[in-house]
Protein backbone atom coordinates (compact mmCIF):
# COMPACT_ATOMS: atom_id res chain seq x y z
CA UNK A 1 0.00 0.00 0.00
CA UNK A 2 2.78 2.52 0.80
CA UNK A 3 4.48 1.28 -2.24
CA UNK A 4 1.37 2.63 -4.48
CA UNK A 5 1.45 6.05 -3.01
CA UNK A 6 5.30 6.58 -3.90
CA UNK A 7 4.21 5.39 -7.11
CA UNK A 8 1.37 7.33 -7.28
CA UNK A 9 2.72 10.77 -5.79
CA UNK A 10 5.47 10.18 -8.05
CA UNK A 11 4.04 9.68 -11.22
CA UNK A 12 1.64 12.60 -10.27
CA UNK A 13 4.83 14.77 -9.55
CA UNK A 14 5.98 13.97 -12.91
CA UNK A 15 3.21 14.81 -14.52
CA UNK A 16 2.99 18.50 -12.64
CA UNK A 17 6.62 19.18 -13.94
CA UNK A 18 5.71 18.23 -17.76
CA UNK A 19 2.66 20.41 -17.72
CA UNK A 20 4.81 23.10 -16.53
CA UNK A 21 7.46 22.33 -18.50
CA UNK A 22 4.94 22.44 -21.95
CA UNK A 23 3.16 25.47 -20.48
CA UNK A 24 6.65 27.55 -20.30
CA UNK A 25 7.14 26.49 -24.18
CA UNK A 26 4.10 27.54 -25.56
CA UNK A 27 4.38 30.81 -23.66
CA UNK A 28 7.25 31.77 -25.35
CA UNK A 29 6.18 33.61 -28.69
CA UNK A 30 7.96 32.67 -31.88
CA UNK A 31 10.79 35.11 -32.39
CA UNK A 32 9.28 38.03 -35.48
CA UNK A 33 11.41 39.06 -38.42
CA UNK A 34 11.48 42.91 -38.07
CA UNK A 35 13.79 46.04 -39.49
CA UNK A 36 13.00 49.31 -37.00
CA UNK A 37 14.95 52.29 -37.26
CA UNK A 38 15.83 54.48 -34.60
CA UNK A 39 18.99 55.26 -32.44
CA UNK A 40 21.47 52.89 -30.49
CA UNK A 41 22.39 53.75 -26.97
CA UNK A 42 22.96 50.98 -24.40
CA UNK A 43 21.30 49.65 -21.35
CA UNK A 44 22.66 51.50 -18.67
CA UNK A 45 22.68 55.03 -20.69
CA UNK A 46 19.48 55.55 -19.45
CA UNK A 47 19.91 55.73 -15.97
CA UNK A 48 20.08 59.48 -14.04
CA UNK A 49 23.55 60.73 -14.92
CA UNK A 50 24.74 57.95 -16.68
CA UNK A 51 26.35 60.09 -19.52
CA UNK A 52 27.90 62.82 -17.86
CA UNK A 53 30.70 64.67 -19.58
CA UNK A 54 30.67 62.69 -22.51
CA UNK A 55 28.93 62.22 -25.55
CA UNK A 56 26.00 59.66 -26.48
CA UNK A 57 28.27 57.89 -28.67
CA UNK A 58 31.56 57.63 -26.24
CA UNK A 59 29.14 56.38 -23.17
CA UNK A 60 27.61 54.10 -25.16
CA UNK A 61 30.99 52.20 -26.35
CA UNK A 62 32.33 52.27 -23.02
CA UNK A 63 29.52 50.71 -21.36
CA UNK A 64 28.88 47.88 -23.87
CA UNK A 65 32.81 47.30 -23.44
CA UNK A 66 32.36 47.20 -19.28
CA UNK A 67 29.23 44.42 -20.17
CA UNK A 68 26.39 46.46 -20.81
CA UNK A 69 24.12 45.59 -24.13
CA UNK A 70 23.21 47.75 -26.85
CA UNK A 71 19.78 49.13 -27.09
CA UNK A 72 17.77 50.48 -30.43
CA UNK A 73 15.49 53.66 -29.24
CA UNK A 74 12.32 53.73 -31.60
CA UNK A 75 10.57 56.47 -30.27
CA UNK A 76 9.46 55.49 -26.72
CA UNK A 77 10.59 52.13 -26.93
CA UNK A 78 13.57 50.58 -26.43
CA UNK A 79 14.91 47.38 -27.67
CA UNK A 80 17.97 45.07 -26.16
CA UNK A 81 20.27 43.96 -29.09
CA UNK A 82 22.25 41.10 -29.62
CA UNK A 83 24.91 39.88 -32.18
CA UNK A 84 26.61 41.92 -34.99
CA UNK A 85 28.68 44.36 -31.81
CA UNK A 86 31.02 45.46 -34.29
CA UNK A 87 28.44 46.60 -36.87
CA UNK A 88 26.52 48.42 -34.10
CA UNK A 89 29.71 49.81 -32.58
CA UNK A 90 30.24 51.80 -35.72
CA UNK A 91 26.30 52.42 -35.80
CA UNK A 92 26.35 54.15 -32.70
CA UNK A 93 27.67 57.04 -33.96
CA UNK A 94 25.05 57.94 -36.14
CA UNK A 95 21.99 59.34 -35.34
CA UNK A 96 19.58 56.95 -37.16
CA UNK A 97 20.30 53.29 -37.75
CA UNK A 98 18.03 50.65 -39.20
CA UNK A 99 18.32 47.34 -37.43
CA UNK A 100 16.88 43.86 -39.03
CA UNK A 101 16.77 41.31 -37.05
CA UNK A 102 14.65 38.27 -34.66
CA UNK A 103 12.05 39.93 -32.04
CA UNK A 104 11.01 37.78 -29.15
CA UNK A 105 9.26 40.15 -26.77
CA UNK A 106 11.69 43.31 -26.44
CA UNK A 107 15.13 41.54 -27.21
CA UNK A 108 16.22 41.66 -31.03
CA UNK A 109 18.75 39.24 -32.74
CA UNK A 110 19.88 41.08 -34.80
CA UNK A 111 20.90 40.31 -38.56
CA UNK A 112 21.73 43.37 -40.44
CA UNK A 113 22.68 46.69 -39.40
CA UNK A 114 22.13 49.80 -42.19
CA UNK A 115 23.09 53.32 -41.66
CA UNK A 116 20.80 55.47 -44.22
CA UNK A 117 23.29 57.59 -46.35
CA UNK A 118 24.06 60.75 -45.77
CA UNK A 119 22.06 63.55 -47.55
CA UNK A 120 24.44 65.68 -49.71
CA UNK A 121 23.09 69.53 -49.47
CA UNK A 122 22.93 70.63 -53.16
CA UNK A 123 24.59 74.14 -53.70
Amino acid sequence: MFLGRVSRTVLLGALAISLLLVHHSAAEPAPERVTLTGWLSCTTCFEPGACKAQTRWSCTLSRVAQGASFVLVVNDKHYVLAGMENELSKAAAENSVTITGDLTGYKIAVTNVEIPPKKHRER
